[in-house]
Parts: C-alpha cells; structure tokens; sequence
C-alpha cells in the first residue's frame, strides 16, 4: 500500500483553495471524520480531506505505483477544472503511514 498526501495552496491568498473546497464537496459525497476533516468519495476511492489554515491536506491510499500515478493525474486534472484563472501550489509527499481514517 502507498500513501500519498498533498498539500493544496493557493499562490497569492485563500480565495482559490475555498474554491475547491466548495466545488469538491458539490461534486463529490462526504463523510464527516471529525471537525475540519471529511472523506471525500473520489472517482478513485476514499480522500481524507484536512482543512487547514491556509491550506488543505489530501491523503490517499492506493495499491501501487500505478493507482499512485492515475490518482496524482486525475485530481490535477480537478484541481485544474475546480480553480479556473488562480494559481495554487500543490506540494505532493509520500508518508511512511496513512492516517487513522484511511488504515
């Protein structure tokens, strides 16, 4: 199992990372985790989403390299459809552990 995490910014304030917030809640199927923290039914399977200040935390756990590269492509491509016009920064890592929610 992989776990990856990314950490979606926006370059130049809070306006575009909302804006995704927003978009990916109307589109998608939630399930509170606990305050500021919901997972997200994605097309790929479950997203752990963290909201945080300034930011938010995605995390993911997928079978293999593969599903790694098809999950990072195809929330990029959200991202790009989501947040139209604003930059964000998306910082990707791979944690050596999954949190709770996704074990």
């Amino acid at each position: 199992m992989i776990a990856i995490s990314a950490e979606v910014r926006q370059a130049d304030g809070i306006d575009s990372v909302r804006q995704l917030e927003t978009t990916l809640r109307r589109q998608w199927e939630t399930i509170p985790v606990k305050s500021h923290q919901y997972l997200l039914r994605f097309c790929d399977g479950p997203v752990l989403v963290t909201d945080e200040l300034r930011s938010l935390r995605l995390d993911v756990v997928v079978s293999d390299e593969r599903s790694a590269a098809h999950f990072v492509e195809s929330f990029r491509s959200e991202i790009e459809s989501r947040v139209v016009g604003r930059p964000v920064d998306v910082r990707w890592t791979r944690p050596t552990v999954a949190p709770q929610p996704l074990r």
